[in-house]
C-alpha cells in the first residue's frame, strides 16, 4: 500500500476521503489500484502527482505529465457492495463515462473562466478538445479501470490528466493556462475537479443510473465531429464516414461514405473496434 501523505474528511465532496500525494510516482492510476485492493467496503481514495512518470491513456497510449505543471489526478472507489458481472447492465459504464466526462468539461470551463466563444468538446469516449486558433487541440484525458475479484466487481479507478501549464505552441495540445490571463494550478484544477464529481452520483454504490436523459442529450452536443465526415480505422481499414453520435448503450454510431459499407449505417460500434485517424 502507497504511504498516506495526507488524510481527511472534506463534508463538501465525499466523507471520508483519504488522500495520497507523490513527488514522483510511475502512475497515480496505478497506485490508486494497489490502494484498492487493500481498502475496505465504502472507502475512496485520492492519488496526485508532482511528477508522473509513465502516466497512462485509453488503450495503452502514453499521457505526457510535465512535473509541477499539470494534474494528475485518480480515484480510487471500493463500492460498499461487490456487484456479479451479471447483475451489471452492458451500458451502465459507457454512462458512467459520460458522466465524469462533464464533469470533466464543467471543471475546465470553471478553472480557465472560459467565456461563451471558448468552445469545449468531447473527443468520444475519454477525451477533452479546446478550439485554439481554428484547430481542436487535446486539453484532458480520462482513464477508467475496474477492480474485479473473480466475477465480482468490487471498485474502480477514476484517472484524469489535464494540461494546466502553457507550453511551446502544438498541433495536437493546448493548456488551460493560455486561454486565460488568470494564473491557474493543478491545485486550483483539482478543486473544482473534485467540486464537479462529488455533486455527480453516490460513487460508491453502484445501483444507480449514473446519467440522466437530459445529461445524455447534453453529452450528445457536446461531442466533436458530430454529423461531420471523418476519417476512422476499422476493422483493420481506414474508411470515411459521418459520425452520427453514439446510441443510448454508449456505442458510436456511423454512417459510412467509404469502403464496402458504403450507404450503410453502423449503429454499434464500441470503443476497442474504432480509432479517430485525425480531428
Amino acid at each position: 500500500m502507497p504511504k498516506e501523505t495526507n488524510s481527511r474528511q472534506n463534508p463538501s465532496l465525499w466523507d471520508p476521503v483519504f488522500r495520497f500525494h507523490f513527488q514522483e510516482i510511475p502512475s497515480t492510476n496505478n497506485a490508486a489500484m494497489q490502494w484498492l485492493r487493500e481498502s475496505r467496503p465504502g472507502q475512496m481514495g485520492t492519488f496526485t502527482a508532482a511528477h508522473q512518470t509513465a502516466g497512462r491513456g485509453q488503450h495503452g497510449r502514453i499521457w505526457e505529465h510535465r512535473a509541477h505543471q499539470d494534474l494528475a489526478w485518480s480515484l480510487a472507489v471500493h463500492f460498499i457492495e461487490p456487484r456479479h458481472a451479471k447483475t451489471i447492465d452492458s451500458a451502465f459504464w459507457m454512462r458512467l463515462n459520460m458522466g465524469i466526462t462533464q464533469a470533466v468539461e464543467r471543471c475546465l470551463k470553471r478553472s480557465s473562466e472560459l467565456g461563451s466563444a471558448t468552445e469545449v468538446r468531447v473527443k468520444w469516449p475519454n477525451d477533452l478538445l479546446i478550439l485554439q486558433d481554428g484547430s481542436w487541440k487535446k486539453c484532458a484525458g480520462i482513464l477508467l479501470e475496474n477492480h474485479w475479484k473473480g466475477s465480482n466487481l468490487h471498485g474502480i479507478v477514476i484517472g484524469i490528466g489535464v494540461n494546466i501549464a502553457p507550453f511551446p505552441p502544438s498541433n495536437n495540445w493546448v493548456a488551460l493556462q493560455s486561454l486565460t490571463e488568470q494564473e491557474l494550478t493543478a491545485e486550483r484544477c483539482q478543486v473544482l475537479l473534485e467540486q464537479e464529481l462529488g455533486m455527480l452520483f453516490p460513487l460508491t454504490n453502484l445501483r444507480f443510473d449514473p446519467i440522466t436523459l437530459k445529461q445524455f442529450d447534453l453529452y450528445q452536443k457536446s461531442l466533436f465531429g458530430w454529423n461531420e465526415v471523418l476519417q476512422f480505422e476499422w476493422k483493420k481499414a481506414i474508411h470515411q464516414a459521418r459520425f452520427l453520435g453514439i446510441n443510448k448503450t454508449g456505442q458510436a454510431q456511423l454512417e459510412w461514405v467509404t469502403g464496402p459499407h458504403s450507404g450503410t449505417i453502423t449503429t454499434h460500434v464500441s470503443t476497442g473496434d474504432l480509432n479517430w485517424i485525425h480531428q
